[in-house]
């Protein structure tokens, strides 16, 4: 689990520490719980908007998606207690992990292709995009009974050649070197937390509201 620390005792002044001491343990864990949820809010809000803790837009995907990064963590947010004093903002997951933290990692063309399931697409017919790609690159085939070599038709593409085929094909026209591995970036795109004073208006929030709770 990916985790974030807050200080929640360091952001009152004097006179509210004094009060905070005196506080029973049950209000003490009901502030506690409220101020782990305004800051899971937060960061929930921070990656609905694309943005690190301080308001910066993330880095923007290689290939120039536009789907948005990273939204199936909002669901994964907790916000925990840990101590009278801090709360441990999270999520669990190690490819979440290395998406908010960043991570430069070795890649393999095996574990990509497991990744995606790509192996299992290798026996399927070939692509229009590959079609086109052969197309592109001067891929001929002999006419049959005959000497002479001409371009196939998209569709003959498709219904003759199979992925991994076509795949192998054009590494050979483009006379290419498979890569076996290479190293790769992911940026790092944090949402975790909050800004000081946004931690600071939490803090004196949730306070405020417990101290006058009823409950």
């Amino acid at each position: 689990m990916s985790d974030l620390r807050i200080n929640f005792f360091g952001h009152l002044d004097a006179q509210k520490r004094l009060e905070l001491l005196k506080l029973p343990a049950r209000k003490r864990r009901q502030l506690l719980g409220g101020f782990g949820r305004e800051i899971k809010r937060q960061s929930i809000r921070n990656l609905k908007a694309q943005r690190d803790v301080e308001g910066r837009s993330w880095a923007p995907r290689k290939r120039g998606n536009d789907r948005k990064l990273l939204r199936h963590l909002a669901r994964q947010v907790q916000a925990n207690f840990v101590t009278p004093d801090f709360v441990d903002v999270g999520f669990r997951g190690s490819v979440a992990y290395q998406q908010h933290e960043g991570v430069t990692k070795v890649m393999t063309a095996a574990a990509v292709a497991k990744e995606k399931g790509i192996s299992a697409h290798y026996e399927e017919p070939a692509t229009k995009k590959q079609a086109k790609a052969l197309r592109d690159e001067g891929y001929k085939i002999r006419v049959k009974g005959s000497k002479k070599w001409r371009k196939p038709s998209l569709k003959w593409i498709q219904e003759n050649l199979k992925q991994k085929q076509a795949g192998f094909i054009l590494t050979i026209l483009r006379d290419e070197q498979p890569k076996k591995a290479w190293v790769t970036t992911v940026p790092g795109r944090p949402f975790l937390g909050a800004t000081n004073a946004q931690v600071g208006a939490f803090v004196n929030k949730v306070f405020d509201n417990t101290i006058h709770s009823r409950v």
